[in-house]
Formats: C-alpha cells, sequence, structure tokens
C-alpha cells in the first residue's frame, strides 16, 4: 500500500471541517478584536493602564509595543532566511522559502497595526503620514513606520516575482481562485523571460538578507536613541533586537512547517532533513540570542552599575519581574540545549513543541525590554506600575489571532510549491 507524501495542489481545493472550525474560531476573536479596537477609539488610551503617571513615571509604553517588538522581529527573521533560501538557491527548501515569505509580510502587517493601535486614534498615523518629510530625521515614529513600510514592500515584492517565477515553470491545475491569482501575477510574462526573473530573485535575496542586517535593527535601535532612560540607552539595543528576530523567524518556520507536515503528510518539501536544516538553524540562533542576552544584562546586574540602572537588573533577576525573566529564559535556554545534545534524536513534534516555548520566551522578554525601564525611571525611590487591562488583552492576543488567520487565508489562496508527484511506502 502507497500513500502520497508529496507536494500537492489539494491544499487549496479541499476545505477540512478542521480547517473550517479553526477559521470560524479566529474569526471570531477578530470581531471581539474590533470591538475592544471600537472601545479604545471612542474612549482614548484611558481604557489601557498605560502612561497613568506620566512619561517620566510610569508605563507609557506596554502590551502593543512589547508585541510589536516581536512581530517585527519575526518579520526579520523570516527576511533574512527568505534572502538566505533565495540567493543561495536551496531548492530542498523551497516551500520553506514561500512559507517565510509569507510569515513575513504578516508579521510586518502586524507590526505595523500595533504601532496604529499604540497611537490611540487610528487617524493619527495620516498625521505621520503627511508629515514624513519633516519628521523623519528626528522622529523615532517616522522611523518605525519607514522600516515596516520598506520591509512589506520588499517581501510583496520577492513574492510576486517568485510566484510569477513558479507559475511560469508550470505546474498542477489550480483552483478558480489561484488562477485569479496566476493571471494577476503573470501578466504579460512569458518563458523567455524565466532566466531572468531566477536571477532577479536571487539578487532580490541578497537584498533581503542585506535589509534584514541593516534596516532589520532599526526598531532596538530605535529604543538605543532614547537619551536618559534607563534600560534603554544603549548602542547594544539594535543586536539585541536583531538576535531575538533571527531566533522567533527561525521557530516560526520551524513551527509551522512541523504543523503543515503533520497536517498533510508532506514528506519531500518537508523531508527530515529539512527539519533537521531547520532544528541546526534555531540551535545556532538559540545560543546567539542567550548570549547577546547575558552580555546585554550583564553589566546592568554588577556593583559598577548606575544606580537606576541596577535598580532594572536587581527587578529582573530577583524583583518583582524575576519570575517572567527566568520563565522567558528557560523557555528558551532548555529548548535550545536539547537541541544541541540530541540533536538528529528528536522528532519533528518535540522540534515544533520547542519552537512555540520559544516564540513564546521570546514574547514574554519582549514585553519586559519594552516595561523594565518605565517602571524604574530616573526618579528616585519611584517604582511605576503597570497591569494591562482586559482590553490590552484583547487587542494584542487578537493581533496573533488575526495573524493566524491571514496565514489560514494565504495557504489557500497561494501554492506552497510547484505540485510533484512523489509516492512512498508506507
Amino acid at each position: 500500500m502507497s500513500a502520497r507524501t508529496d507536494y500537492s495542489w489539494d491544499h487549496l481545493r479541499e476545505v477540512s471541517v478542521a480547517y473550517v472550525a479553526l477559521v470560524g474560531a479566529l474569526l471570531v476573536a477578530t470581531l471581539i478584536t474590533l470591538e475592544a479596537i471600537i472601545h479604545q477609539v471612542q474612549h482614548g488610551l484611558v481604557a489601557t493602564d498605560m502612561a497613568q503617571q506620566g512619561t517620566q513615571a510610569g508605563a507609557t509604553w506596554g502590551l502593543y509595543i512589547g508585541t510589536f517588538e516581536w512581530f517585527a522581529g519575526m518579520a526579520v527573521g523570516a527576511l533574512a532566511i527568505t534572502g538566505y533560501i533565495r540567493f543561495n538557491q536551496l531548492e530542498r527548501y523551497q516551500m520553506v522559502a514561500r512559507l517565510s515569505n509569507i510569515w513575513a509580510f504578516i508579521c510586518g502587517l502586524s507590526a505595523a497595526w500595533l504601532i496604529i493601535i499604540d497611537l490611540g486614534t487610528p487617524w493619527r498615523v495620516l498625521v505621520i503620514l503627511t508629515s514624513w518629510h519633516e519628521t523623519v530625521l528626528h522622529s523615532p515614529l517616522s522611523w518605525d513606520v519607514t522600516f515596516v513600510t520598506t520591509l512589506m514592500v520588499f517581501t510583496l515584492t520577492m513574492l510576486v516575482l517568485s510566484l510569477r517565477l513558479d507559475f511560469l515553470k508550470g505546474g498542477g491545475t489550480a483552483p478558480i481562485h489561484t488562477r485569479i491569482l496566476q493571471q494577476l501575477v503573470t501578466v504579460g510574462a512569458s518563458d523567455a523571460e524565466i532566466p531572468k526573473l531566477e536571477s532577479m530573485r536571487r539578487w532580490l535575496g541578497l537584498g533581503l538578507l542585506v535589509l534584514a542586517f541593516t534596516a532589520g535593527m532599526i526598531p532596538g535601535l530605535l529604543m538605543g536613541v532614547v537619551g536618559g532612560q534607563p534600560g534603554y540607552f544603549g548602542s547594544e539595543r539594535g543586536l539585541v533586537f536583531l538576535a531575538a528576530g533571527l531566533l522567533t523567524g527561525v521557530a516560526l518556520l520551524n513551527l509551522t512547517a512541523g504543523v503543515l507536515r503533520t497536517a498533510f503528510s508532506w514528506r519531500d518539501e518537508l523531508s527530515n532533513e529539512v527539519f533537521r536544516g531547520l532544528g541546526r538553524a534555531m540551535t545556532l540562533f538559540g545560543f546567539v540570542y542567550l548570549i547577546v542576552l547575558f552580555n546585554d544584562i550583564l553589566p546592568v546586574v554588577t556593583d559598577m552599575a548606575p544606580f537606576f540602572e541596577g535598580r532594572i537588573g536587581e527587578a529582573m533577576l530577583t524583583g518583582s519581574l524575576a519570575p517572567f525573566f527566568w520563565l522567558s529564559v528557560l523557555l528558551v535556554a532548555v529548548p535550545t540545549l536539547l537541541l544541541a545534545v540530541f540533536k538528529y534524536r528528536l522528532g519533528v513534534t518535540v522540534q515544533s513543541v520547542f519552537a512555540g516555548a520559544i516564540l513564546f520566551g521570546v514574547w514574554i522578554k519582549a514585553q519586559l525590554t519594552v516595561v523594565e525601564p518605565l517602571l524604574f525611571p530616573n526618579l528616585p525611590g519611584f517604582e511605576g506600575t503597570y497591569s494591562p487591562t482586559a482590553v490590552e488583552w484583547v487587542i494584542t492576543l487578537g493581533a496573533v489571532a488575526i495573524a493566524l488567520l491571514l496565514f489560514l487565508i494565504a495557504i489557500k489562496l497561494v501554492p506552497l510549491a510547484r505540485e510533484g508527484s512523489q509516492e512512498v511506502s508506507s
């Protein structure tokens, strides 16, 4: 007896009960999120627990910006992975490249959306866009908008270009909604341009790599230029952000690939060798993240640290924030060490679980990175408080739900690879 384990376009046509149930649940979550957004727009940021004690004495940023950092980091990591695969023309990782391309765009969109939410009223973004030419040289917010916009343009360009090339090379018969997409991205195309498209895709991959390792550090660097604020100011902020982004990007792909392989049994495009490569990358970036985190934290926990910096270090290691900090470290360190020790002896399911733990661990640390310095400002004897409201939790978790919903829609519209025809014995 044989079982089909190669990639096919059946996932574009078929709609399972589980898929409908999941989409339905995410749609409900989206509606609840929209209701929370309307509530915040009507009442302003008073609906949150942010900025309750002034700009220098409380958490003026909270879950929204922490989750923005998380999404933006994943977008940068996915961008770098897409660029690396495309530039090196790693045929074995073609589906991984498509998945990372899709996720880079969705994560960038989610990051942009959270910036708008944090402004309190969405139309304030129009002020930023119309005055961009005046504020871009001195406004961190304008730089954030520039970074997210550039990332989304590059990722969308790569997605369209690679789809145009794949459709030109041929494949199976696509359902009508994918054929509409095919007609849009192949307008005026001919087989004669295939070599040119291959060259363009490769060098655009190099461009994505350069973008990820330069402009990709901007969200972190923008914290580093906040002078006079303990815990923020410093040249290492960009590297910390980039290390977290590379780790979460590859962890997101590990988790996504694991779920898709379990759901569809795609053992050709998502082979054991592909998962070993993803596992090696997650192990490497896990150690890089832990090393960078150690170097970032060490100066603020020594006796020589300035008083206000030392308060943050004490709160992290032994104070009120210690449970969250150590949980975030363990959620990254334990999977990384186990992956390093057991290497190829861990199954796809275990590796996917480790990836989920790492994503959650870095998310916790992203919240602490944003909130810690705001709770311990340059005010002797003062400690701020921050307890996210129900509105903040709903909108933040809703951002994750909407990102998942967009991905589920994308995999019903966009082919993840060219259709194959291999069969293996079951």
